[in-house]
């Protein structure tokens, strides 16, 4: 992953690990720099509903590319993913950007938050198969 591909069209876009949390939309959206451990390369996530706050590792190239993020964001904003405007993306408007995304990928199907969900799940236990680990 190059830096660059943290932008969408407009806009920053989370990385693989950060899906790879598996976070509610309303857990991405509120994500904010001060999560970002850069100096041991970890991303703590704040739950909601009834889940216990967790740490998820940042690889290389995704910790070079948030630090470019961080480092190229304008306006400057705590919050780690903003719209075009300088404002955190809402959970609506992350819907939104799903859907668009969906459409341009040709999936035949409304793409929603939820789903990339799901595909966050069945990639990390692709991902633990792979390693031998299961989940």
């Amino acid at each position: 992953m190059q830096a660059h591909d943290l932008q969408f069209t407009p806009g920053p876009r989370p990385s693989r690990r950060t899906l790879r949390a598996a976070p509610q939309v309303s857990e991405l959206v509120d994500l904010r720099w001060e999560q970002v451990d850069f100096n041991h390369a970890v991303l703590q996530v704040r739950r909601v509903k009834k889940g216990a706050p967790a740490t998820h590792p940042i690889i290389g190239d995704e910790m070079r590319a948030l630090r470019r993020l961080q480092r190229e964001q304008e306006p400057k904003s705590p919050f780690v993913f903003t719209s075009e405007r300088g404002s955190p993306f809402t959970t609506a408007g992350f819907a939104r950007l799903v859907e668009r995304a969906g459409e341009s990928a040709g999936l035949g199907f409304k793409a929603h938050p939820h789903v990339l969900r799901h595909a966050c799940y069945a990639a990390a236990q692709h991902d633990a198969d792979r390693a031998g680990r299961g989940m």
